[in-house]
């Protein structure tokens, strides 16, 4: 297949018009590509079913002109196509789900990050798409892509993967040298506010990019989230596992209570919940600074950790097998609109 599909900030190669509601068509004028003329690509990458494919592409950066690499990115596979999931690693940090606005471009996504695909590019497309080189010499980026049936989760390629489990492309843009880090990531003064029966509260989080979701966005979410707050009754300020969040607000079990029930309220099923094993610890917070410090935390058999009070320290491990811990800073009301806790966070990556 000879023609190139743009992104929604691109002008695609055809005569179907491409219907953008975020861009006017005077913001596509500076990046429109003639079809007649020759496209010259940083890279090619492409993951196919059957037939001879390139899933390994590397780029010199050096060699780009400008600051981003623009890679021809081809999926085909005999499964209909819904999403396509990417996510960069900036030396060695972490995968973390790339942002396509930071290349320049903007595009139709799903609220979990993945860029949504159109019937028409189901079974077979091709994207010109824009990736950031390394603004230092002795760095490196690593950008991984797959495409998924539907509904997939940036930590696990293997999920709903269109193509097979192992079915990714990798496009690795360097500088001069590489870059080491100390395989942590750290996240300071995260909010979590107490459940609110409309849904409307940042409940849930992910500690694999520190995203805080809202209870009504679980639909497109809820497989993303390892853990989230509450305020009990009696277990007063909580932090529960996803997949063991308690049913009613507080727990005395009054049929009053508004549910919150995160399989029936999102959709997801039990089993794509994430387990997310927390107990209380005597690590000390302040001294962590590498993925080594917390080798020794054994996985809990709770996930959930209760009666919380401000400068307590808990450890983790989720479902993934990283291994974490946290720090209580601030907790504010109980379980109405100012009911909130804030908290610190280092994980391996």
């Amino acid at each position: 297949m000879n023609k190139i599909f743009r992104l929604k900030s691109f002008i695609m190669l055809s005569a179907i018009t491409l219907f953008i509601t975020s861009c006017s068509s005077d913001s596509n004028d500076d990046i429109f590509i003639d079809p007649t003329d020759p496209v010259t690509f940083d890279g090619e990458l492409s993951v196919f079913e059957t037939g001879t494919d390139n899933r390994t592409v590397m780029i010199d950066g050096s060699n780009v002109s400008g600051n981003n690499a623009i890679v021809k990115v081809a999926f085909r596979s005999s499964n209909t196509m819904r999403r396509l999931y990417v996510t960069q690693n900036v030396s060695d940090f972490g995968a973390e789900p790339y942002n396509f606005a930071v290349g320049g471009v903007t595009v139709d996504d799903k609220k979990d990050g993945s860029l949504d695909l159109s019937s028409d590019n189901g079974d077979e497309f091709e994207f010109a798409i824009p990736f950031p080189v390394p603004t230092s010499a002795d760095s490196n980026i690593v950008y991984t892509i797959w495409a998924t049936t539907g509904r997939g989760d940036f930590r696990d390629i293997s999920k709903r993967n269109a193509i097979g489990d192992t079915a990714v492309g990798t496009i690795t843009i360097t500088g001069s040298g590489t870059s080491t880090a100390n395989g942590i990531k750290s996240f300071t003064s995260t909010l979590l506010a107490a459940p609110l029966g409309d849904g409307s509260s940042d409940t849930f989080m992910s500690v694999y990019n520190n995203e805080v979701y809202k209870i009504s966005e679980g639909e497109e979410t809820a497989a993303l989230w390892d853990f989230g707050y509450y305020y009990g009754f009696t277990q007063k300020a909580s932090l529960a596992s996803t997949s063991d969040y308690p049913a009613l607000f507080d727990d005395d079990n009054d049929a009053s209570t508004p549910l919150v029930n995160v399989s029936g309220l999102t959709g997801v099923s039990q089993d794509e919940l994430n387990k997310f094993y927390i107990s209380t610890s005597l690590i000390d917070f302040d001294a962590v600074t590498s993925a080594t410090d917390l080798d020794g935390i054994s996985q809990a058999t709770t996930e959930r950790a209760t009666e919380l009070s401000v400068g307590d320290i808990l450890e983790f491990t989720d479902q993934y097998g990283k291994k974490g811990v946290i720090k209580v800073t601030n907790i504010t009301g109980t379980d109405g609109n100012d009911g909130s806790i804030t908290i610190d966070i280092k994980v391996q990556i």
